[in-house]
C-alpha cells in the first residue's frame, strides 16, 4: 500500500523535470497530412496516408478561423475531428492559414485574401479528386464558407457545412432590441475607427492571455487537476495537446487589414444578414448560396449564440437545409466527446445522405426532444471548453469597454433613441451646412466626389451588375473622362445633351461635365425621337452624348456629331458621324490652360433637367449647383442616410428624383448607391439581397410594380429599412405598410425649380407629406380663388393663410440672403414671372408659388390635394381635387389604379384589380364619389399609362375622351344609370342605378 504513493511520486517528480527541461512531456501528436500546395496565404493540407482509401469520393475541405490555429480540427489524437472523419470513411483536406505573425506579409493579409484563398483550395480539390467539395468551417471559417460560397455561387460546392457561424452579428446581444444594437454599433464604430486604423494586427497572446485573466477559477481548477495527474504520464500524454493548445499554441495573430474589414463589414454593418459585402469587387449575400447547407448551433454558445446563427436558414435560397442543435459551447461544438459523439458522425453520415450513399443523418431523422437543463454537469474535458466560450464573452466586453460603451446597461433604450440621435447627429448637420453656403462658394457633384475620393478612397460608392466601384475608381474614371470631353472640345459653359441608358456611365457623364464647367442637358432616350429632337433645340445644345445602344436615334435627332461612351470600350470602327471617346487616351491628352478642375460655384448652372409644365408641356428648369446640393443633402438629412445605408436607384437619371434625390443624396450621405436600370421585380428580390439595400428611392406611383407581384420571402427576409420619394399614394402605403411590415416610409415633397421642402419624418400620417424641414425657407398655404385663377389677398392687399384643413396654394419665399430661400427661376423669363407672388405678406417680398393645392391640418401637416392646373371647376365654381376624388376611389382594393380627367367632361379612369368583376368595380368606384364630382363616365384599362413622373398620364387619356379603344370599355353615366358604351348589354345585363 506504501509502496504506490511513493511510485505516483517518484513518477510524478520525472515528469515534472521533463516538463521543466522540454516545455512537454511528447513531440506533439498529429494526423499524418500531405501539404499539397503553398502560397503566401495558405497551404492546402491531405490527411491520412498515402495508401489510404476513403470509402467515400466526395472530399471535405475544412476552414479554421482567424486567430485560432489550424489544429483546432486535429487538436490531439481523443479529441481530433480530423481523425473522426477519416475513421468514418472520408477523403479529408483542410485549409492551413498558418501564423501571420511568422509569415512574410502575413500581418498585410485582408478578409479577401482569406476568402479567395478558400475558392483556390476549392478550385484545387476538386481537380485533384474529380468531385465538387463539401465544405466546412468553424465559427469565422464557416462565415469565410458561406461568403466564398456566395462568391462562387455555390458552383463547385456539394455541401455547406458550419458549426457555430453567426450571420446576424447583432444577436449576440442579448436581451437589446436590433435596432438599438444598430444604434451602439454606429456608436461604437465612431468610436474605434481612430484605434481601428493603428492596428497592424491582433496578437494570438490576447486570446490566450484574456483567457487566464478573465478565467481565474478554471486556471487554477485545471492545475490542481495537471498536479493530481503529474504521475499518470499516459494520462498527461493524452491531454498534452489539448494543454499546449489552450496554453497559447492554438492562438495566432489575425492581421490588422482583415481585423478592421470584419469589424467594419460584418460586426457593425451586420452584411452577414444585410448583404452586399464586397469579395474582389463583386457584391455578394448569402442569398446567393443554392447548394445544400447544414448547420450547427452550440445551445450553450456564448460568442455564436443561437440566435445570431439561426437566420441563415431564412436567407440562403438553399432547398435543402438542416439545423442539428449541440448541448455544448462554442469549443465544444468541434472539441470534445460530444463533438465526437454528435457532430462528426453527423457530418460524415450528411455527406453519404447529399451524395447518396446513405440515409438521412439520424440526429436530423430522429424527433426533436425537450432541451437538457442548460446548467447540467458537463463531462470534464467538456467543461474546460465551456468555460473558454465565457472567458471570449468577457474578453469581447472587455474591449468594448474600452471604447466606452457600456452594453450591458443599454437594455432599457427604445428605438426612438435612434431617431433622435440620427437627427442630430445626421439631419442638422446637413441641414446646417446648407444654411451657410453662400453664392459664390466653390460647390459641385464633381467636388464632393473628388473630396470622398481623397478622404476615402477605397470606400465603396457604387454598385452595378454585381460588382463593386469605389471612390477613387469613380473619380479616375470621371478625370479620364473629362479628359475625353476636352479631347472633342467641349468647354465651360457649353451645354451638352446626355442621351444614354440610366447606369454608370450616365452618372460619370454628368460628373465630367460638371469638373470640366459645362453643363449637362438630361434626356430619357424612351422618349419619342420628335419630342427628343424638340427638346434639344429647346435647351440650345452644342454637343450631343449616346451610349451605344441610342447612337442611330442619336444622330437622328441631332444634327452634328455625336460622342460615344459607355459600352465597356472603343469601337473596332465609329460609325459616320460619330466619335468614340473609348477610343481617346486620356494620358495623352494635353490640358489647356483654362482648364481648372471643378471650378463650379454654388449660384452657378450644373445641369438642365426635362420638366412638365401646363398642358403637359415639356420645360427646362434650371438645376444650379445650389440647387443640386439642396436636393441632396435635404434628402439624405430627411432619409438619415449613412455609410451604413445602401441605396437602390431604379429611378430614370433623367428624372429630379433620380439623379438630384437618389445619386446626390447616397454621394453627400457617403452611402453606397445600387444603379438598377429600371424596377423589375425579379431583379428587385435578387438585388436587395446582394446589394444589402437598406433606402429605395421612389417617385410617384411606380412602387405599384412591387405590389402587384406575388407575395416573395423577400417581403420580409430583407434589409430594406425604408421607402423615400414624392408622390405616393395613401393606397400604395397601407400596402407597402401591410406586406413589408417592418420598412417605413419617407414621403417628401421638393420643388424642383423652386425652394419648398417638405418631408414626413416619421411616417406617421399616411399621405401626408409632412412639414418643413428644420432651417428651411417660410412657406404659406395661402388662400386660393380656383375660379378666377389668382391668390385672394385682404383688404389691405396681403395674401391670407388658409385655414385648417382648408384648400390653398404653397407658397414660399425668395430671400437671397438666406441660403435656403434662393430660387434659381427657370429659363423661360416669362415661367419665371409667372411664378414670383410680390408683396405677398410685406412690401417688397418676393414668394415663389408651387403651383400645387395643399390642406393642412390641426398639427401642421401638409397633404397635397392637386396640382393646381389639374383642378376641374364645377358649373357652380365648386373646384374639384383629383387627387382627393382618386384616393377615395382607390381606399376599395377592387380598384388598382384611378386616375380623375377633365376635357370636355369630367371623366374617371381606372384599372381594376386581377379577380375583380369590372362591372361590380365601376359600381364601387361610383359609390366612392360625392355627388358634386360625380364624372360622367368611367374608362377601365387594361393598363394605366405613366408619364415621366410615374404618375397617370392625364393628357393622353383626357384626349380620348369616350371614344372606343381597343382592350378598353367605357361606361357612360347618366343620373342614376350606368351603362356600357358600344355593347349591347348594358351592365350586368341591364341599365344600372345606384341604390
Amino acid at each position: 500500500m506504501v509502496e504506490r504513493p511513493i511510485k505516483q511520486v517518484r513518477d510524478g517528480a520525472l515528469n515534472a523535470v521533463e516538463m521543466m527541461r522540454l516545455g512537454r512531456l511528447t513531440e506533439p501528436r498529429s494526423t499524418p497530412f500531405t501539404v499539397i500546395h503553398t502560397d503566401p496565404v495558405y497551404r492546402l493540407r491531405h490527411y491520412g496516408e498515402d495508401s489510404r482509401r476513403p470509402t467515400l469520393k466526395a472530399p471535405i475541405l475544412l476552414v479554421p478561423p482567424l486567430m485560432v490555429a489550424s489544429e483546432i480540427y486535429d487538436m490531439s489524437p481523443d479529441v481530433s475531428a480530423v481523425g473522426a472523419l477519416l475513421a468514418s470513411g472520408l477523403d479529408v483536406w483542410l485549409v492551413d492559414f498558418g501564423a501571420p505573425e511568422h509569415q512574410e506579409g502575413g500581418l498585410e493579409r485582408t478578409l479577401d485574401d482569406h476568402i479567395l484563398a478558400v475558392d483556390d483550395a476549392i478550385d484545387r480539390v476538386r481537380e485533384l479528386t474529380g468531385s465538387d467539395v463539401h465544405l466546412a468551417g468553424y465559427s469565422q471559417g464557416g462565415m469565410f464558407c458561406y461568403q466564398v460560397t456566395a462568391y462562387r455561387r455555390t458552383e463547385g460546392i456539394a455541401s455547406l457545412i458550419t458549426f457555430g457561424s453567426p450571420v446576424h452579428i447583432h444577436r449576440n446581444l442579448p436581451g437589446i432590441h436590433d435596432g438599438v444594437v444598430t444604434e451602439i454599433a454606429r456608436a461604437v464604430k465612431d468610436a474605434v475607427e481612430v484605434p481601428l486604423e493603428k492596428i497592424r494586427a491582433l496578437p494570438g497572446f490576447l486570446t490566450s492571455t484574456g483567457f487566464k485573466l478573465l478565467s481565474v477559477r478554471k486556471e487554477v481548477q485545471q492545475f490542481v487537476d495537471f498536479v493530481a495527474n503529474l504521475h499518470d504520464r499516459e494520462a498527461l500524454e493524452q491531454r498534452e495537446g489539448r494543454r499546449r493548445f489552450l496554453a497559447g499554441e492554438g492562438f495566432v495573430a489575425w492581421p490588422g487589414p482583415a481585423f478592421r474589414q470584419f469589424v467594419r463589414d460584418f460586426v457593425i454593418q451586420n452584411r452577414m444578414l444585410a448583404g452586399g459585402f464586397v469579395i474582389a469587387g463583386q457584391t455578394l449575400s448569402l442569398a446567393d448560396i443554392s447548394c445544400p447547407l447544414l448547420y450547427f448551433v452550440g445551445l450553450n454558445d456564448a460568442i455564436a449564440r443561437p440566435n445570431a446563427v439561426r437566420p441563415v436558414r431564412e436567407i440562403v435560397s438553399s432547398e435543402i437545409v438542416h439545423e442539428v442543435s449541440v448541448r455544448a459551447g462554442h469549443f465544444g461544438i468541434v472539441v470534445g466527446s460530444r463533438a465526437l459523439a454528435e457532430t462528426w458522425p453527423t457530418v460524415a453520415e450528411w455527406m453519404r445522405y447529399i451524395e447518396g450513399a446513405g440515409p438521412l443523418p439520424k440526429l436530423l431523422a430522429a424527433a426533436p426532444k425537450a432541451p437538457p437543463d442548460a446548467r447540467r454537469i458537463e463531462e470534464p474535458e467538456e467543461a474546460i471548453f465551456e468555460d473558454i466560450d465565457l472567458d471570449l464573452t468577457l474578453l469581447s466586453d472587455a474591449l468594448t469597454d474600452l471604447a466606452g460603451n457600456a452594453l450591458g446597461r443599454l437594455t432599457e433604450l427604445t428605438e426612438s433613441l435612434g431617431s433622435a440621435a440620427d437627427t442630430f447627429r445626421y439631419r442638422l448637420p446637413r441641414l446646417r451646412r446648407l444654411s451657410r453656403l453662400h453664392a459664390e462658394e466653390p460647390l459641385s457633384f464633381s467636388r464632393e466626389l473628388e473630396r470622398k475620393a481623397r478622404k476615402k478612397p477605397e470606400q465603396t460608392f457604387f454598385l452595378w451588375e454585381g460588382r463593386a466601384f469605389s471612390y477613387a475608381e469613380a473619380d479616375r474614371r470621371i478625370d479620364a473622362v473629362t479628359r475625353g470631353f476636352i479631347e472633342v472640345g467641349v468647354r465651360p459653359g457649353d451645354r451638352v445633351g446626355i442621351y444614354m441608358r440610366s447606369r454608370p456611365s450616365y452618372v460619370t457623364a454628368v460628373c465630367s461635365l460638371n469638373r470640366l464647367g459645362a453643363v449637362a442637358v438630361l434626356l430619357n432616350p424612351e422618349r419619342d425621337e420628335e419630342a427628343s429632337r424638340e427638346l434639344l433645340s429647346l435647351a440650345d445644345v452644342d454637343h450631343l452624348a449616346s451610349d451605344p445602344e441610342h447612337l442611330e436615334s442619336a444622330k437622328r435627332i441631332f444634327g452634328g456629331t455625336v460622342l460615344s461612351l459607355g459600352g465597356g470600350g472603343p469601337m473596332s470602327e465609329a460609325p459616320e458621324r460619330v466619335r468614340d471617346m473609348e477610343a481617346i487616351d486620356p494620358d495623352r491628352v494635353e490640358l489647356p490652360a483654362w482648364y481648372r478642375p471643378n471650378p463650379g460655384r454654388a449660384k452657378d448652372l450644373a445641369m438642365i433637367l426635362i420638366t412638365q409644365g401646363d398642358g403637359g408641356k415639356s420645360r427646362l428648369s434650371r438645376i444650379t449647383n445650389r440647387r443640386w446640393a439642396f436636393a441632396a443633402y435635404g434628402a439624405a438629412a430627411a432619409a438619415t442616410l449613412t455609410e451604413h445605408d445602401t441605396v437602390y436607384c431604379c429611378l430614370p437619371l433623367s428624372h429630379p428624383a433620380g439623379m438630384l434625390v437618389s445619386v446626390g443624396s447616397a454621394l453627400v450621405g457617403g452611402s453606397r448607391l445600387a444603379f438598377s436600370e429600371r424596377l423589375e421585380i425579379d431583379r428587385f428580390n435578387t438585388e436587395v439581397r446582394r446589394y444589402g439595400v437598406t433606402v429605395v428611392f421612389y417617385a410617384g406611383e411606380m412602387l405599384r410594380i412591387l405590389l402587384d407581384s406575388p407575395p416573395s420571402s423577400v417581403d420580409r427576409g430583407n434589409t430594406l429599412r425604408l421607402f423615400a420619394g414624392s408622390g405616393m399614394r395613401a393606397d400604395i402605403w397601407r400596402r407597402l405598410r401591410d406586406r413589408f411590415e417592418t420598412v417605413g416610409v419617407l414621403e417628401f415633397y421638393a420643388s424642383t425649380e423652386g425652394n419648398a421642402i417638405l418631408a414626413n419624418a416619421s411616417g406617421r400620417k399616411i399621405g401626408s407629406v409632412g412639414r418643413p424641414l428644420p432651417g428651411s425657407t417660410p412657406m404659406v398655404v395661402a388662400r386660393y380663388d380656383f375660379v378666377e385663377r389668382r391668390f385672394i389677398r385682404d383688404a389691405d392687399g396681403w395674401l391670407i393663410p388658409a385655414g385648417t384643413n382648408e384648400p390653398g396654394v404653397l407658397i414660399s419665399k425668395v430671400d437671397e440672403a438666406h441660403p435656403l430661400s434662393a430660387f434659381e427661376g427657370l429659363f423661360e423669363e416669362g415661367e419665371t414671372r409667372k411664378r414670383i407672388v410680390r408683396s405677398a405678406f410685406e412690401p417688397g417680398d418676393l414668394w415663389v408659388d408651387s403651383e400645387m393645392v395643399f390642406r393642412v391640418d390641426d398639427e401642421g401637416d401638409h397633404f397635397i390635394l392637386d396640382r393646381l392646373r389639374e383642378v376641374t371647376i364645377q358649373e357652380d365654381g365648386l373646384p374639384i381635387f383629383s387627387r382627393e376624388i382618386e384616393d377615395r376611389v382607390l381606399v376599395d382594393r377592387a380598384i388598382a389604379e384611378a386616375a380623375l380627367i377633365s376635357g370636355e367632361k369630367l371623366g374617371l379612369v381606372i384599372r381594376v384589380a386581377e379577380h375583380q368583376d369590372v362591372e361590380d368595380a365601376v359600381t364601387r368606384a361610383l359609390d366612392a364619389i360625392p355627388e358634386y364630382a360625380r364624372p360622367a363616365f368611367v374608362r377601365v384599362v387594361p393598363k394605366m399609362p405613366l408619364g415621366t413622373g410615374f404618375r397617370p398620364a392625364k393628357g393622353e387619356l383626357s384626349a380620348l375622351g369616350t371614344r372606343p379603344h381597343p382592350g378598353h370599355r367605357v361606361f357612360i353615366v347618366e343620373g342614376e344609370e350606368i351603362r356600357e358604351l358600344g355593347a349591347d348589354a348594358e351592365v350586368n345585363g341591364a341599365s344600372q342605378k345606384r341604390d
